[in-house]
């Protein structure tokens, strides 16, 4: 069973290797690749 990960501020998800992909109103939406493939998660950066 996978779950979302999810970051609390977006120097913690820069610094685990994550880019940008996209900016919503809680946050942000970033990526890395894997060997697996395309991971994404979630930066709320609101409440």
């Amino acid at each position: 069973m996978a779950g979302v990960l999810v970051f609390t501020s977006l120097s913690a998800a820069l610094k685990a290797g994550f880019r940008v992909v996209d900016r919503n109103d809680d946050g942000y939406t970033v990526a890395t690749n894997t060997a697996q493939g395309l991971q994404m998660a979630l930066v709320r950066v609101r409440s």
